[in-house]
């Protein structure tokens, strides 16, 4: 009750609100997902990167296991997606709702509740590996709902986060300093990308209920709850026993697997034209059905 109250709740009624206030306000769904795509999601990622403490050896295993993780979750999502003749709108989507994690607005609550303060540098490593992720895997992944593998690389190197992440851990690891000015402008920026991408989710929700789904988008949205809070967390265990994360930095990672699919994932679907729809519905089923895993997880984990 307390994880519905203090992070699921205030996550929707921001949501619900702007879903509320579309039907007066008329925004355009394209022009706020791309202000939040571009403008406010590459300082969020860069800030992050830059103030984090990337040394200590633990994290390092944190990083390795992340990685082992999604790759095997990709993995077995192209399989998913063929089995269930999915379009390329669609797969890419599905795909992304399988690796992408809610590591920071559901995450960062989740841990310092469960572990405490103690808890939030490992919580803080694994958000920052998935960062590198979405600013890399995802935004590939999804670019290929309407194109070729070799223009969606293309679309990945014209992506500003992508180099504000390849930035911030170059700056972090060499030590460089930023000008004053130039970070706080850069902190004005990332704060505004929380709320865009809650406002996104909200607009999404909206036009999702307009639409209604397909019945294949609900076969596909069974497979992304089980893969996402049921495979993925056993997966954490077993890549965690495998390369030795033990203790506390061990059952962060593995609650953190658990975590439903990230918000950003609507905001990918629309910058890239993909199945809207579908991210808000895995978005929305993954983050309800959370409430029950998230609770069993952490009574397993203690």
């Amino acid at each position: 009750m307390i994880t519905l109250i203090n992070v699921i709740l205030p996550i929707f009624l921001a949501a619900g609100v702007v879903a509320l206030s579309q039907r007066w306000l008329k925004l355009d769904t394209g022009t706020l997902s791309r202000a939040s795509f571009h403008l406010f999601l590459p300082p969020l990622v860069f800030e992050s990167l830059l103030n984090a403490d990337l040394s200590k050896p633990e994290f390092g295993k944190i990083a390795f296991a992340s990685v082992l993780v999604t790759l095997v979750l990709w993995g077995l999502g192209v399989l998913a997606a063929r089995l269930l003749h999915l379009e390329r709108e669609t797969r890419g989507v599905f795909l992304i709702a399988l690796v992408l994690i809610n590591a920071g607005n559901y995450g960062f609550p989740a841990v310092s509740f469960a572990f405490g303060d103690v808890g939030m540098p490992p919580a803080t490593v694994f958000m920052l590996v998935n960062t590198m992720i979405v600013s890399t895997l995802g935004i590939y992944l999804v670019a290929q709902g309407k194109a070729t593998a070799r223009m969606a690389l293309r679309r990945l190197f014209k992506v500003p986060v992508l180099y504000a992440c390849v930035l911030g851990v170059v700056i972090n690891l060499i030590g460089l300093s930023v000008p004053e000015p130039c970070l706080k402008a850069i902190h004005l920026l990332s704060q505004a990308a929380v709320p865009a991408s809650l406002a996104v989710l909200g607009l999404q929700l909206q036009q999702g209920f307009k639409r209604g789904w397909q019945l294949t988008q609900v076969r596909a949205l069974v497979v992304v709850i089980l893969m996402r809070l049921v495979v993925s967390p056993w997966l954490a265990v077993w890549a965690s026993r495998w390369i030795g994360l033990q203790g506390l930095a061990g059952d962060v990672f593995v609650l953190d697997c658990a975590l439903p699919s990230a918000v950003l994932i609507t905001t990918l679907a629309g910058e890239f034209e993909a199945d809207t729809s579908f991210a808000t519905l895995s978005v929305m089923a993954t983050t309800l059905a959370s409430l029950l895993s998230v609770t069993l997880w952490l009574n397993w984990l203690f």
